[in-house]
């Protein structure tokens, strides 16, 4: 047992410590998992074995334990989920004392299972390591390391599970699994071939453009140069053919995709793809969260509660229906439809409803799909302008979002912004533009800074007067507050023309080709949207039309040049590169007969090796006094005699019994009866009856041999012998 145990924990700490060695995985322990794994749950699995031995008391046990847990606890989990390293030395703990001690074969289920996913994710690790590593036989070897390593501790597991002294079954079940585990082991290493994870990498510009003619950018002259865009600036891009369009193998984009959309910015070079976004609208803004409750220090904070942010992550069964649609004017029922690389649901104000996500892996990672019908604003400037003001009744029921608790010294400063730009007998849409125009002095600079404090917007407003979209929206929320307008801020990502650059579109085409769910849509529906169009922007609520959606930075000073993220290069994933190139898949029967043929060979190796070695070992054990060797003498005669076509004694059959069927087993039914059940018996009696039960067994067999060359072959190559109990 204390092999098993050790055997157990080095399996273990194996298959943790391969991910240090493995050249595809970009992995360094800290503390929180060094501890978790090479300490806490192999000194539990020993403290649970050693301190519940028998004789020993469970109270000092238990208390052993949980002082381990606790002190390990304050040292190791400060990192990490303290949750999972509770839950990982409890289970460690109870698991070895229902494996060792009680035998619950149930409870060696869950660390069979998680090793098997671990060795499964390392070999899925190999497809992204370089092109000389994929060429080598590291594939070859990690799967051999797997499966061995997995089998093996199958294999202590089960001979922990087992009783002592009882060893049935136990030759069959290490068989049964060499059965299967060798002749995976050996396709492993002899039948796939080295380059099995060969891909290109490749992270070249794709110069070829689209078939369609892109259409001209944004040409409403939409003033400034915020995230509405440039028309003029997208036109130059577009003849330059800037930025440039790159591809990341799909295989790779985990991380970089990642990386891109924490950025929101797109900083660091490129802009990732994110969103394909098929909608009618020239620009459409796509809403992860809304921020509206406020706190005086920390500025607008997201409430959890509200519907709207519960069905960005909520998981949907049936379609989703909106059931507090208010009746606004100037919406119109818009159909949305979302192709993306994260699981968040965005949805455009004011949704109506949503179907639930699909997730297909083979467009990875455009795994995410989901249509949506929002009822979008329609309302025009000129309506915003002439809207008339809120009733007592509308103020009291948006309180919340006219809540605005500053201390002196900040309100001051809001308020002086809002005495320099508006005049008292503005209407609430008229107060919202002049807000805004007023901001025509402030530098925007492209970016997503996550520092919202009120402190923060109130250096952006008296002393730097430059910021990005989180400072210009934020502060907008204020000052609307303050000017008596219900606000609060939505973070999210923006669909627009505008922002569609030549490189873009190429994209686009690209990625139509190989997502078939956008190819119903025509190219001229479809935006790209990227890392670099993660955006924050204001929500007024104006009488009549309900909530509206306003881009706070479209009156601000443009960046400045070099400063836009959208002029950055586009990366896009190459889903067409999943598969290595030149390699149409086609059944390799060859292959599979030749698997099959081991198989086989393999299988009946180990059958005829069980048998023969199953008849020396009795020969052998039959030597030994006592009940084990009259067992094993039963056993071997009854082999022997089904080898030569007789019927098999049944288990409850007696060698008494058993001589109606072989009459001839008559003296070595008495012999057998004497041996194992005479109470007086001196030992030399015992060796001569021994020696005598010998002989007959030879007699017998001998006796009932087939006769002539086909008797011979059926002795040979029977495996009727095998069930001979």
């Amino acid at each position: 047992m204390i092999l098993s145990l050790i055997l157990r924990l080095i399996l273990f700490l194996t298959a943790m410590a391969l991910p240090w060695y493995h050249p595809g995985v970009v992995i360094t322990y800290d503390i929180y998992g060094f501890g978790l794994f090479f300490l806490l749950i192999p000194i539990q699995a020993l403290t649970g074995f050693y301190l519940t031995a028998r004789g020993r008391p469970w109270k000092r046990a238990v208390i052993a334990a949980i002082l381990l847990q606790a002190g390990m606890s304050l040292i190791f989990a400060g990192s990490g989920d303290l949750i999972l390293f509770t839950g990982a030395g409890i289970w460690s703990f109870l698991s070895t004392i229902f494996i060792f001690r009680y035998r619950w074969r149930w409870a060696a289920v869950p660390e069979i299972v998680y090793l098997a996913a671990v060795y499964l994710r390392l070999i899925n690790f190999t497809r992204g390591i370089s092109p000389e590593i994929a060429a080598s036989s590291l594939p070859q070897t990690l799967m051999f390391i797997g499966i061995a390593a997995l089998a093996g501790h199958f294999l202590v597991t089960m001979r922990a599970l087992r009783a002592p002294g009882k060893r049935k079954g136990e030759i069959r079940e290490v068989l049964l699994l060499a059965g299967v585990g060798i002749p995976l082991v050996l396709a492993a290493i002899l039948l796939v071939p080295p380059d099995f994870v060969s891909h290109n990498m490749v992270f070249n510009q794709l110069f070829e453009p689209p078939r369609p003619e892109p259409k001209p950018l944004n040409g409403n002259g939409s003033p400034g140069g915020g995230l509405e865009g440039d028309p003029e600036l997208g036109r130059r891009r577009m003849q330059n053919g800037e930025p440039g369009l790159y591809g990341l193998p799909a295989d790779q984009w985990g991380e970089a995709g990642r990386r891109g959309q924490g950025e929101g910015d797109g900083t660091g070079g490129n802009q990732y793809a994110v969103l394909v976004v098929a909608s009618p609208l020239t620009e459409t803004y796509l809403a992860e969260g809304y921020y509206s409750h406020f706190d005086p220090v920390q500025g607008f904070e997201m409430e959890q509660d509200y519907p709207l942010n519960r069905i960005v992550s909520r998981r949907l069964l049936e379609t989703w229906n909106n059931t507090e649609v208010p009746r606004d004017s100037a919406r119109s029922s818009t159909d949305i439809f979302v192709v993306s690389t994260i699981a968040d649901r965005l949805m455009a104000y004011l949704p109506l409803s949503a179907e639930p996500t699909i997730y297909d892996r083979s467009v990875f990672p455009f795994t995410y799909s989901y249509p949506s019908i929002s009822a979008v604003s329609v309302a025009d400037p000129y309506q915003w302008f002439n809207a008339r003001d809120y009733t007592p009744r509308e103020k009291a029921e948006l309180s919340d979002y006219l809540s605005i608790n500053l201390d002196k010294t900040a309100e001051n400063s809001f308020r002086n912004y809002l005495n320099s730009v508006l005049q008292p007998d503005m209407g609430p849409g008229e107060k919202v533009i002049e807000i805004l125009r007023g901001f025509s002095k402030y530098q925007y600079e492209i970016g997503f800074e996550e520092d919202v404090s009120v402190e923060a917007m109130r250096y952006f407003l008296d002393i730097s007067r430059s910021g990005d979209c989180t400072e210009f929206s934020n502060t907008a929320a204020i000052l609307g507050r303050l000017a008596g307008i219900p606000s609060r801020v939505v973070t999210g990502y923006l669909a627009s023309e505008g922002l569609q650059t030549f490189s873009h579109l190429q994209g686009l085409y690209m990625l139509q080709q190989n997502i078939p769910l956008l190819q119903q849509f025509d190219l001229g529906e479809l935006f790209l949207v990227t890392s670099a169009h993660r955006h924050s922007w204001t929500q007024f609520y104006l009488p009549d039309y309900g909530w509206i959606d306003f881009e706070t930075t479209q009156f601000a000073i443009p960046p400045e040049a070099g400063g836009d993220p959208n002029s950055q290069d586009v990366v896009i994933p190459l889903i067409e590169d999943r598969t290595v190139k030149g390699r149409a898949f086609s059944i390799p029967w060859k292959m599979l007969g030749q698997s099959a043929m081991l198989l086989i060979v393999l299988l009946t190796v180990g059958i005829y090796t069980y048998r023969y070695g199953r008849e020396l070992y009795l020969r052998r054990i039959m030597q030994k006094d006592g009940r084990e060797g009259l067992l094993a003498a039963e056993k071997l005669l009854v082999s022997l005699l089904a080898n030569e076509g007789i019927p098999l004694k049944k288990k409850s059959e007696t060698p008494g019994e058993y001589t109606r069927e072989v009459p001839e087993l008559a003296e070595f039914a008495r012999l057998y009866q004497e041996l194992r059940f005479r109470e007086r018996l001196d030992d030399e009696s015992r060796r001569e009856m021994k020696q005598q039960l010998i002989e007959e067994l030879h007699r017998v067999s001998a006796g009932r041999r087939r006769k002539g060359l086909p008797g011979a072959f059926m002795r040979v190559f029977t495996l009727k012998g095998i069930r001979g109990t």
